[in-house]
């Protein structure tokens, strides 16, 4: 048998009222002056099931049909409701003080590991040629920043070395032809070392040697020994995997609480038992119509190579709030960054290491992070139109209080308007409170100005 909301407040009204509510004389020798026939019309009868009903004898629910209850006052004669210690252990009441605390609106997504784009090297053939010999023959396989990656044998890399040991050995060259031979050289793919090398030696190589330019892994072989390669065919893409992307998905209601520079938790089943820190580095510009969300980046540092491309994600992104229950700006906000590259940061001025752009200094466009007064979210009762909380006025004395929130940072909500910093609400039992005062008349969750309006047995409502 399920038992109904209503029920549970009417056996605590009987267990209150021997503690708290307002005594009645049924002595044989009270007086015959003493007004009786007042107290007894002061007296109602409800259901359990349907507590709008107020009736002032005994007898059935006209709706349900289930027997009326008599109305205890538990109150001091105002919209309060009074506990007897014994009825606060029954009912589990419990209160904690309000307080300032920092809070973080949390938006949870889901996303998958893919390769930093700025860390991945694309080679291509500079010459045409053969391909002799072939170091690098693996995808995956891990390579530092110059180990050599293949053999080409290239005809017009032989004159081209021709003509510069020609150059050089001209007693009337002059030093801008020698540096244009040695130009010709470098575009087509011979490093400084190899040119000394030829200089030294006087001798053309016959290959070229490709080197790699990072360190990192293959994860695209396009080279077999004997095969023909023309001049821009891509030989090898290398990715260096210090550190990973990870490509979240935000649907588009979410996106005023996410912006760059805000932190990231990050969870992989890769990674177990392990929470990975990461920032949001950036936000895409458009929306993907099919699924209505929104690409964010999330730079993380990848320590052993542990994150895979390919691999999912689950991430909290952390939206610290301002005065107002607002998204506040990021701790990043006010340094000098880069136009290009938002994430290089500094604190004074100069030039961007990865482009040279000058950095410029961000200036805050929104509220500061602050503490806030907050409220505990088990504190809060909602009917989707308002919200209330109980308040403790004194021990075993409660009133319902209606609140403005913010949104929801975790545990807890900052509080606009309804309490102050100090007062203390119940975060335990707060249901029974309110139930208790929907059966007894007084506002509550549901009915604001409480239920003091009488129903009789055809169902008019008295006023």
């Amino acid at each position: 048998m399920t038992i109904s909301r209503f029920a549970i407040p009417a056996v605590l009204a009987v267990l209150c009222s021997a503690g708290c509510g307002p005594k009645q004389d049924h002595s044989e020798h009270a007086g015959a002056d003493a007004p009786a026939a007042s107290g007894a019309e002061q007296q109602e009868w409800t259901c359990s099931m349907h507590p709008q009903i107020r009736l002032p004898a005994p007898g059935e629910c006209p709706i349900c049909g289930m027997d009326l209850v008599q109305v205890e006052d538990t109150a001091t004669g105002d919209d309060s409701v009074s506990l007897s210690s014994g009825a606060q252990r029954i009912a589990s009441i419990e209160v904690t003080s309000i307080d300032k605390r920092v809070l973080d609106h949390v938006v949870r997504t889901v996303g998958r590991i893919e390769f930093n784009e700025r860390l991945v090297a694309y080679l291509t053939a500079r010459v045409a040629g053969r391909v002799e010999r072939v170091y690098a023959d693996f995808t995956g396989m891990r390579v530092k920043q110059g180990d050599h990656l293949v053999d080409l044998y290239s005809p017009d890399l032989t004159v081209a070395q021709q003509e510069y040991l020609l150059v050089s050995r001209r007693r009337d060259a002059e030093p801008a032809d020698l540096d244009l031979a040695r130009q010709k050289l470098e575009l087509l793919g011979l490093t400084a070392a190899q040119i000394d090398d030829l200089t030294t030696n006087g001798k053309p190589s016959v290959v070229l040697t490709v080197f790699a330019p990072i360190g990192g892994t293959v994860i695209q072989k396009n080279v077999r020994e004997q095969s023909y390669v023309a001049a821009g065919d891509p030989l090898y893409t290398i990715a260096n995997l210090a550190t990973v992307w990870l490509q979240a998905d935000v649907y588009e209601y979410e996106l005023p609480w996410v912006a760059f520079g805000q932190t990231v938790d990050v969870d992989v089943e890769a990674v177990p038992g392990e929470t990975l820190k990461g920032r949001v580095a950036f936000v895409d510009p458009m929306v993907n119509e099919a699924t209505r969300t929104v690409r964010v980046r999330i730079d993380l540092d990848n320590p052993g190579e542990r994150l895979k491309p390919g691999m999912f994600a689950s991430a909290r992104i952390h939206a610290r709030l301002g005065e107002g229950g607002v998204r506040a700006v990021t701790d990043l906000i006010g340094d000098y960054a880069c136009p290009m590259h938002p994430e290089i940061r500094a604190t004074e001025s100069g030039p961007c290491p990865i482009c040279g752009m000058a950095l410029e200094k961000d200036v805050p466009s929104g509220p500061v992070a602050a503490p806030l007064v907050a409220v505990p979210a088990t504190a809060v009762l909602d009917s989707g139109l308002r919200r209330i909380v109980w308040v403790e006025e004194q021990p075993g004395r409660y009133i319902a209080r209606e609140v403005k929130l913010g949104p929801r940072a975790g545990d807890f909500y900052p509080v606009l308007s309804g309490v102050d910093e100090g007062e203390s609400v119940v975060v335990q039992g707060s249901f029974l409170l309110d139930s208790q005062a929907q059966i007894t008349g007084k506002p509550c969750l549901l009915f604001p100005k409480g239920l003091r309006a009488k129903v009789g047995h055809a169902g008019h409502e008295d006023h």
